[in-house]
């Protein structure tokens, strides 16, 4: 009876404790954002932001380009296969060698044309107009992109934001490391997303913002503190000062 009382008193600890820590997150984000907003038109996203929606199939392919390569690299793979093939769906009847040549530039090329294949054929085989994977609404889209090989959380919920125009939080390396030089959450980029993505009121203009900071300011290896706009916020800071 009393191990009992342990195990469910222990139970409830851990409770207590995450509901505790949902509460700091959703603090730290809402003080986070806060800043976000006033700045919003820093680095000239704004607008970005607020665009309009893209061809789905379009940012299908860009955004498995664009994995584990630079944002200049993936557009010029991404002309290249645009200015031979306007529609991606006719990628499905091309030789795979045609396809790396033309997007070797931004690395793995064999494994990205076999993930766009992929995600093409899923695609066409479920919906009669590609844009109608948006019609499922975002939590559907969601389950089904992540059940495509190669498309994980952060690229569905990408192709979420500017295939669909739904309002997401996608977490890439630049954002995961601010999340965790804030001392907001920690772990893998799978964990944070699950941790902060809820919280965010104004996500896909966040998301934008976090990343264009981490590339200028929040850098890995030289951080420019002295400009940052989360200084009063941030524990990395603190700890350094």
């Amino acid at each position: 009876m009393i191990k009992r009382k342990k195990i469910i008193d222990k139970m409830n600890q851990k409770e207590i404790e995450k509901e505790q820590m949902e509460k700091n997150i959703k603090k730290k984000i809402e003080a986070l954002e806060k800043i976000i907003l006033k700045h919003k038109d820093f680095y000239g996203i704004y607008e970005f932001a607020q665009r309009k929606r893209g061809n789905i199939l379009d940012v299908v392919v860009k955004t498995i380009l664009s994995q584990n390569t630079s944002d200049k690299l993936r557009d010029i793979a991404f002309d290249n296969l645009k200015r031979k093939y306007k529609n991606m769906f006719d990628l499905l009847e091309v030789e795979d060698s045609e396809i790396e040549g033309l997007i070797r530039i931004c690395g793995l090329p064999a494994i990205k044309t076999k993930r766009i294949k992929n995600a093409l054929q899923k695609i066409k085989e479920r919906f009669q107009n590609p844009s109608d994977l948006c019609k499922l609404g975002k939590e559907k889209a969601f389950e089904f992109l992540t059940s495509i090989d190669g498309i994980g959380p952060k690229s569905a919920e990408v192709i979420l934001a500017f295939g669909c125009g739904f309002d997401t939080f996608p977490v890439d390396t630049h954002i995961s490391r601010i999340m965790t030089r804030l001392g907001i959450a920690t772990g893998s980029r799978e964990k944070i997303y699950r941790l902060v993505s809820p919280h965010f009121k104004n996500k896909i203009l966040s998301h934008i913002f976090l990343i264009n900071h981490g590339r200028n300011v929040c850098k890995a290896l030289k951080p420019r503190c002295d400009i940052c706009f989360f200084k009063k916020i941030c524990d990395f800071y603190k700890e350094k000062i």
